[in-house]
């Protein structure tokens, strides 16, 4: 019998095939799908406030002005050099430290800030807040003030307009809110917000200048915290007042468009 021959095995070639191509999962698809609707509606949003803030350009120049006042009550105390400006004495209603804005160590910009800061403010070292050594222009509960009535500015901006104040002001609360101040009477509501805003200023402005009777120095602090609702309330009344005018030529604009127009009846 003839032996089996057998072959050797050969060399066993792999099969490779080209990787696939890279292609978005769905989850992928879906992922940057989401995240453009996000954009997209973030666009539209800051779009819709952009039109609601310019609808009355009297009040976006108001806002304009009042942030970069107040934003110069922080920048004026930097631009010049420590202790330039600090414990300071004085009255309000009055410049008292003319001859010192006049000196070489006051730039124009800090020379105008401090003038107009003097001019409203009592500007008292040991009530005013303090940066790079120096006082600020203002004391600590008008500083307050101004911050939040630009807070203020901008609610009465998102506010729905109405052709007056006291309606403006009940529209910038919840539809409970509203429907409150509608019962009682919105001018009643909007008194009652605008005292309620200023009270803590009162109380403790008040208190504090009468000390000879009552023993009572605020603390910056509590001047500051009392400086929060009445800076929104003045703001926001401030701004509805300017909505109110615009508003109210909008609706007399509408009036005469939509009036017939008189014929003259020829003989």
């Amino acid at each position: 019998m003839q032996n089996d021959v057998r072959k050797e095995p050969g060399a066993v070639r792999k099969m490779t095939r080209a990787p696939p191509m890279n292609l978005p999962s769905d989850e992928a698809a879906a992922q940057g799908s989401s995240m453009g609707a996000v954009v997209l509606g973030e666009v539209t949003a800051l779009r819709l406030v952009w039109e609601q803030m310019k609808w009355s350009r009297a009040l976006l120049i108001l806002l304009g002005l009042t942030i970069f006042w107040t934003a110069s009550l922080f920048i004026a105390p930097l631009t010049i050099a420590p202790n330039t400006f600090a414990f300071t004495l004085g009255g309000a209603n009055v410049v008292d430290h003319w001859n010192l804005y006049q000196g070489a160590a006051f730039n124009w910009y800090a020379k105008v800030i401090y003038t107009v800061g003097d001019a409203q403010c009592h500007q008292l070292w040991y009530r005013s807040l303090w940066i790079n050594g120096n006082q600020f222009p203002i004391d600590a509960r008008m500083t307050s003030l101004y911050i939040f009535g630009a807070f203020g500015l901008f609610w009465a901006m998102m506010t729905q307009p109405a052709a007056s104040a006291s309606r403006g002001i009940a529209n910038a609360f919840p539809p409970r809110i509203q429907r409150w101040a509608e019962k009682v009477g919105v001018e009643k509501f909007a008194v009652l917000v605008v005292f309620l805003g200023i009270l803590p200023v009162g109380i403790d402005g008040f208190t504090q200048l009468f000390q000879a009777v009552t023993q009572y120095e605020s603390t910056n602090a509590v001047r500051i915290l009392t400086g929060v609702p009445g800076g929104l309330v003045a703001g926001l009344l401030l701004g509805m007042m300017v909505k109110a005018i615009k508003q109210f030529d909008v609706e007399y604009r509408s009036m005469r468009f939509r009036a017939p127009v008189p014929s003259l009846d020829k003989e």
